[in-house]
């Protein structure tokens, strides 16, 4: 298949000389180009064609164009211009950084009716000052002429495509003329409602409004791009899974069709929040389950101390990570930083920048081999609200200290906005604790999108998980009902399909018989407290009687009678310290029949607990559920701890394992990855030979039991297995 540049490995760089360009023009260009190919390992550079440096001088440019505005003190010179030859010389491709977010408030000023309005009239960056100052415009204003225009100027350079970084419809926006005019006509009605107000049903048709002119903005670019050169390169900075992509209007399969890449940032902060170490893994499933290639952003800067580089063990494994979940790498860092320190971030960048530069031929055209399939659904970010009022009360930290335990105040919160909040809550953590608990169980999956849980990609797994995938459409439930039928298996919890598209409540009894409820009688109580699941027969090596922390949230259901119950609710204890009060009469885990396959289902979303608690019993329970109803066991299995992730990817004659280790000084940012030793894989493939990527040695492989199995000597931050 003869591939565009675009469709083969792309690994990015973007070197950030802020506002001081003199640095750059008074440099050896050809002696930077080498270092982008040879050092960083790229073989595609963005260089800026506007600033992205404060006080917002998103509209000056940086090459020479008689329609626009030059940064102050670059006189003549072009940076695009000037250095393409060098990029050419080097076998780089040239992406023009172009901000289209941040803009000073003397140049909106000569274009009042430009910026992003709030409801009372307020453009949005005078209230809230983008990076403390400047502001924004609406992509529905005569702002997105000026816009095209721009990119029409920086595709005449020469440079093979633009990354824009922007436009952003910002939360409380936009309240402005045009969008009130395009509204009109989007719905019919004349009015806006109120800013997330879930009270009106105009909201959500304003959320997709919200949605559609982000995907309008972005397919009018692109035609512009392309009417300079027909093979020009477009896309943004997409966004990714996440219950805060309706106040953006995010929705990365909507605007997929209007752009080369798909890409998100994965840019690490020191917070007090738990990071998952494998947040960037995580982010690659996601942005390579469409169509397009995808590419992972990942900054130097250790969180906001921007001229101070990750340590090494960050940079690598975050590549590393990118790369095993499908998605192409970008490393950001800023140019100052590379010369005030020793920056180990460029050892990071130029191990796992290697290690696949060296072996993009086997990288080419891979798609994700997982058998496991997990439905992240924007549907459900979107507009996922529970019905059910009993989930919705303050329970507290569950946390004893000084002698006192944080039950909560056990307060009903009625408003629909804390309502909101908790299930997104729910959900948020249900994605990121499906996908981790997928991760540390050595489960390799593949993300799929709402649109694409389709028959001929249902086909190609044996297992779909739904993560309280809450909001599908009557053809989603169809088709996911006629792939068990037809021999797969079901992982479903808590409230999935319960609703439709839009989050409306609908009736789905068909659906609830289907995953083995007869009825729903109503909710426990959230808790954080002494509340357990009992197993009522063998799972794995957990034996009848098996105590499980229950998880906060749970819904109490009669079964179906031909469901086989595998796990009950004990009854509510609600105080610590106090001895169990019996079985209740609710399943917490069942297991039905359809078809040719088979449905598990839990009535409580476990992978919020596991994301919010990281228990080991969640894990287990989960792993010895999907591989004892999977015909033929795990697909992977392995001596490894679960700081070691497996991902397994294919090309037409070859399979891809992706061992990416994060075992580590146990924090976050990671300073040192500990290697791992004589690690055994044991996988399900008729292939015949491997080879490791990393040191070229041939692998011995053994047939057990119809599995091939192999022992890798040692794994540090990362290991390429190739089997054929």
């Amino acid at each position: 298949m003869d591939r565009k540049w675009w469709e083969k490995p792309v690994r990015m760089i973007r070197r950030d000389y802020l506002n001081d360009f003199a640095c750059f023009f008074n440099a050896d260009m050809d002696k930077l180009a080498w270092e982008a190919r040879y050092l960083w390992k790229a073989n595609c550079e963005w260089i800026m064609a506007t600033p992205g440096c404060s006080p917002g001088t998103g509209h000056l440019t940086l090459f020479n164009s008689d329609r626009f505005e030059k940064f102050p003190g670059t006189g003549s010179r072009d940076i695009l211009r000037e250095y393409l030859p060098y990029a050419r010389r080097h076998k780089i491709h040239i992406i023009a950084y172009i901000n289209m977010h941040w803009y000073s408030y003397d140049f909106a000023s000569q274009h009042p009716s430009w910026e992003q309005l709030l409801e009372d009239g307020t453009p949005y960056g005078r209230k809230h000052p983008l990076y403390g100052n400047g502001t924004t415009f609406c992509v529905n204003s005569p702002w997105r002429e000026w816009a095209f225009d721009m990119i029409q100027e920086v595709m005449k350079t020469g440079v093979d495509g633009c990354f824009l970084d922007g436009p952003v419809i910002y939360p409380g926006a936009c309240y402005c003329k045009y969008c009130r005019e395009k509204f009109k006509m989007f719905s019919g009605e004349n009015m806006l409602p109120i800013f997330s107000d879930w009270k009106d049903p105009l909201w959500k048709k304003f959320a997709e409004f919200r949605s559609q002119s982000w995907a309008d903005f972005m397919k009018d670019a692109t035609n512009a791009a392309k009417n300079v050169n027909s093979e020009a390169v477009m896309f943004l900075n997409g966004g990714a899974f996440n219950s805060s992509n309706i106040l953006l209007g995010y929705d990365a399969e909507r605007i997929e069709k209007f752009q080369s890449f798909t890409g998100a940032e994965d840019f690490f902060h020191c917070t007090q929040a738990y990071h998952s170490p494998y947040t960037s893994l995580n982010l690659s499933r996601f942005l390579s389950a469409g169509k397009n290639p995808s590419v992972v952003f990942t900054h130097h800067a250790l969180s906001t101390w921007h001229y101070v580089p990750l340590p090494e063990a960050e940079v690598s494994t975050a590549l590393a990570q990118a790369t095993a979940g499908g998605s192409n790498t970008w490393f950001a860092i800023f140019y100052l930083a590379i010369k005030n320190s020793k920056s180990d971030a460029i050892v990071g960048v130029k191990k796992t920048g290697g290690l696949i530069a060296k072996n993009e031929k086997y990288l080419e055209g891979s798609v994700s081999a997982a058998e496991t399939g997990v439905l992240i659904s924007n549907r459900t970010l979107y507009y996922y609200i529970s019905k059910h009022s009993g989930l919705c009360r303050e329970t507290g930290s569950g946390k004893e200290q000084g002698l006192i335990f944080d039950t909560g105040s056990d307060e009903y919160l009625k408003d629909i906005d804390k309502r909101r909040e908790i299930s997104c809550g729910i959900l948020d953590n249900e994605n990121r604790g499906c996908l981790d608990i997928c991760n540390f169980a050595h489960i390799p999956v593949q993300v799929l999108w709402d649109g694409y849980i389709l028959k001929e990609n249902l086909h190609r797994i044996k297992t779909l998980i739904l993560p309280n995938a809450a909001c599908l459409s009557d053809l989603q439930v169809k088709n996911i009902m006629d792939f068990v039928y037809e021999g797969g298996i079901l992982f479903s919890d808590f409230e999935s399909g319960m609703y439709d598209e839009y989050g409306n409540d609908t009736d789905r009894n068909d659906w609830l018989r289907f995953i083995g409820i007869d009825r729903i009688s109503g909710v426990f109580k959230p808790s954080r407290v002494e509340d357990y699941i009992v197993l009522t027969k063998k799972v794995g090596s957990f034996d009848s009687g098996f105590f499980v922390p229950r998880p906060v949230n749970a819904l109490a259901i009669k079964p179906v009678k031909e469901a086989s119950i595998l796990a009950n609710y004990l009854n509510p204890i609600n105080m610590p310290y106090t001895q169990p009060k019996g079985i209740s009469e609710f399943p917490a885990v069942i297991t039905t029949k359809r078809g040719k396959g088979k449905i598990v289902y839990l009535a409580s979303p476990m992978f919020e607990s596991f994301n919010l608690f990281h228990i080991d019993t969640h894990k287990n329970l989960f792993y010895y559920l999907i591989r004892d109803t999977v015909p033929g066991g795990s697909q992977i299995e392995t001596n490894a701890p679960g700081s070691l992730a497996l991902e397994i990817r294919r090309t037409d004659k070859t399979l891809l394992i992706h061992l990416v280790n994060i075992t580590s000084d146990m924090k976050r940012p990671m300073g040192t990855i500990v290697p791992l030793y004589n690690i055994s894989i044991s996988i399900r493939t008729d292939l015949k030979n491997a080879r490791s990527l990393s040191s070229g040695k041939t692998i011995k492989l053994k047939k057990i039991k119809g599995r091939t199995t192999f022992v890798i000597p040692e794994v540090n931050e990362y290991e390429i297995v190739l089997l054929y």
